[in-house]
């Protein structure tokens, strides 16, 4: 028996019911067998019975979901057998039917049956706390299995509901060990992630095990607010029944939504506070989108926009014209002239005719006069996204927070700096600075608020408890626009949102000013600049004031270098030679397995790696890659629905692959597709080329390697995300 945590995995089909469990140290796995050639029930009972008594936790990955809903199950089971005085019926088929019954419960994103209360033995669930359940991050086994970069990766070998022969359950019972060993790894990177919820729910006396940390942080900070008012978040009805405190609104006006220190002095910037000013809405998500020209005002002047087009059946009529502009006040009438003809008609709808000259016969003969067919378009102007445009830098607006980005290679240099600033904890800070709050919780909140802030100072920056009490003080702004939440009131959202941009916009006016800054990007709580080196001290002193009218602090560097592609993927460097990446050129986090990183697409690392050594001067990308000899870094994976399947097409033949697959584009390999269902009944399966333009090898076992690399993709790959820097860079 085992004396450790433990790790653990079922798997079950209607013949054989496997249960694997290797403990924490990894020294130690047991397999018990329920199925027609062997039946472990009392071993594997005893062995549950064991883990209770002894208080050890049982680890899984969407145990919380499956595995565990059907162990409790049994141990029901086993519990009123014995309390009936009755032998323990129990099957495979019987297991088999019930885990079925659990994964047909399953509505959303969550099965329907679950394990109420507390359960009988404890349970860490690695899916849960790292909020894989979220449908933004949902990773599986397999997607981790490739991230971990395993030798193997292993994809269930038979489709459920297979009866399975004496040798097929010996492969299943292998697959099952090499679960628990993938979970096991895992484990191991969650381990420092686990150590901190076992010290919280012991300081804090709620158990905190199965929470992601922005559940953690939202829990300690609604207990701090219960502390002082038990019934802050919840009620009582008549009934006894609890009910959950929100402020629910018809209508938002966002002038009320501005705080008063937001002043502006140049009118682009002006029309855009007035713009605000004047709206009025009912609903917070994807409001400032699309907005027409009209409706706009003097923002229009300002705006980068698109048009929009509306086509016409017919000519319209003069209506239909009106009807239209009324619509769209803006708005105009375009005639198309296209290549396609169509036959003259007089007022009668009689053809016209016309004479020519037959070439073959010399005779003048009639013909249909044809003209080009016409049509016709109502037009108007749309900003896909409420913003200015100020120096040639456009600002995106609205509920999504202030984003803008100038592409290219941005270097100190000439007497020029890069400088880089962002507001720490932004958007707790702006509720605190400004004692805005959730109506139905009172300005009582703000002082929580604060308190939970200073708490989050306590912890160095790094530990647990400072990443859960950031996400907590996050969660908590980003759940006033949740309506299942009891911090809902939307009115708060958008006085956090809209205030927090016009803020971090009157900033940028005043040095654009006074300092003559070119700006180079602003994402949601941060601006990056350039500004003449001399004026520095200027900056500071900006800022500086900037922060006492707004009770914000600011946190600054300077770059050396500054490679932006748009304002979610770039990379820079400090000048002291710190690199920051993002998005499609982020490379370490994942390299080093981050647990933050886990749930990313770790798939060909080696063309970030390429694009840094390029961007960064050390050699060319092409080199880097035909030089490096990490094989697990020029790997990719791609994963297909169960309702598909994945082949590799070669020499004709479709060799059946696994739904996870890793691969490697290769200079012999074949064709890699995806087959899907077809779109209507009785029509063929659908073939997708997965890389289409390359031949590949799927390398599920690392064994299967051999450096048969077709490098021309990496280099293809990174030369896409160097070319919307080369040009700037370059010149």
């Amino acid at each position: 028996m085992f004396y450790k945590d433990v790790v653990y995995d079922i798997e079950t089909f209607p013949n054989v019911f496997s249960f694997a469990v290797i403990d924490v140290d990894g020294n130690n796995i047991i397999v018990y067998e329920i199925s027609n050639r062997v039946n472990q029930t009392q071993e594997f009972l005893e062995f549950l019975r064991h883990c209770a008594k002894n208080e050890l936790k049982m680890i899984g990955y969407n145990n919380l979901g499956f595995d565990w809903v059907v162990l409790d199950w049994i141990l029901e089971k086993a519990i009123k057998a014995k309390q009936d005085g009755k032998k323990l019926r129990l099957s495979a088929k019987l297991i088999y039917n019930y885990a079925m019954k659990v994964i047909e419960s399953k509505k959303g994103g969550e099965f329907g049956i679950t394990v109420k209360g507390t359960h009988k033995i404890p349970q860490i669930d690695l899916f849960k706390i790292n909020h894989y359940d979220n449908k933004a991050k949902m990773t599986s086994l397999k997607l981790l299995e490739f991230n971990m970069r395993l030798g193997s990766i292993e994809d269930l070998p038979f489709p459920v509901g297979t009866v399975l022969t004496d040798d097929e359950v010996g492969v299943l019972i292998d697959y099952n060990i090499t679960d628990i060993n993938a979970t096991l790894s895992f484990y191991n990177i969650c381990k420092d992630a686990i150590k901190f919820r076992e010290d919280l729910t012991l300081k804090y006396g709620f158990d905190c095990m199965n929470l992601n940390d922005s559940k953690i942080g939202e829990q300690f900070f609604m207990r701090k607010i219960e502390a002082e008012n038990p019934t802050a978040f919840y009620k009582e009805d008549s009934s006894g029944k609890r009910i959950m405190k929100q402020t629910k609104r018809d209508r938002i006006v966002i002038k009320d939504c501005i705080f008063d220190y937001i002043r502006f002095r140049t009118k682009p910037f002006q029309s855009l506070h007035k713009w605000f000013e004047a709206q009025v809405i009912s609903e917070t998500n994807g409001v400032f989108s699309d907005t027409e020209e009209h409706n706009l005002l003097d923002v229009a002047k300002y705006a980068e926009m698109v048009i929009k087009r509306e086509k016409f059946k017919s000519k319209p009529s003069d209506i239909e014209i009106s009807e239209f502009l009324l619509a769209h006040p803006k708005g105009w009438i375009e005639e198309v002239e296209l290549k396609a003809m169509e036959v003259v008609k007089d007022s009668d709808g009689v053809p016209v005719k016309e004479e020519y000259l037959c070439e073959k016969t010399g005779k003048v003969k009639l013909r249909n006069v044809k003209k080009p067919k016409i049509s016709h378009y109502g037009c108007f102007k749309v900003a896909e996204t409420v913003n200015i445009v100020v120096d040639g830098f456009r600002y995106d607006v609205g509920s999504g927070g202030l984003h803008g980005a100038k592409s290219g290679h941005h270097k100190s240099e000439n007497g020029k700096v890069i400088m880089t600033y962002d507001v720490a904890s932004y958007y707790p800070n702006m509720a605190i600075a400004n004692r805005v709050y959730p109506e139905h919780l009172s300005e009582s909140f703000c002082d929580s608020y604060e308190d939970f802030y200073n708490e989050r100072k306590k912890f160095s920056k790094g530990t647990g408890e400072n990443l859960s009490i950031k996400l907590g003080l996050n969660a908590t702004y980003g759940n006033s626009n949740n309506k299942y939440s009891p911090f809902y009131d939307p009115k708060y959202t958008m006085s956090i949102t809209i205030s927090g941009q016009l803020s971090l916009m009157m900033l940028v006016e005043k040095l654009i000013m006074d300092c003559n800054i070119e700006m180079l990007m602003a994402n949601s709580d941060g601006i990056e600049f350039y500004v003449d080196e001399n004026l520095k001290d200027k900056v500071y002193d900006i800022i500086s004031r900037w922060e006492k009218v707004t009770g914000l602090v600011m946190e600054g560097d300077e770059y050396s270098d500054m490679f932006i592609n748009n304002v979610n993927n770039y990379t820079s460097m400090t000048i002291d030679g710190k690199i920051k990446q993002k998005g499609l050129y982020e490379y370490k986090p994942q390299k080093n397995m981050e647990l933050t990183h886990m749930h990313k697409n770790h798939s060909a690392l080696v063309i970030p790696m390429a694009v840094e050594h390029e961007l960064f001067e050390r050699g060319t990308a092409e080199d880097f890659i035909r030089a490096h000899k990490e094989p697990f870094d020029f790997m990719l994976r791609t994963k297909v629905p169960r309702s598909s399947s994945l082949v590799l097409e070669k020499d004709g033949v479709d060799i059946p692959q696994q739904n996870v697959c890793r691969y490697y584009p290769s200079v012999n390999g074949g064709k890699l597709i995806k087959i899907m269902p077809p779109l209507e009944d009785g029509g063929e399966l659908r073939r997708m080329a997965i890389d289409k333009e390359y031949n590949v090898k799927t390398c599920n076992n690392m064994d299967n390697f051999n450096w048969d690399i077709n490098y021309d993709y990496y280099i293809n790959e990174a030369e896409k995300l160097l070319l919307p820097l080369k040009e700037t860079i370059y010149n």
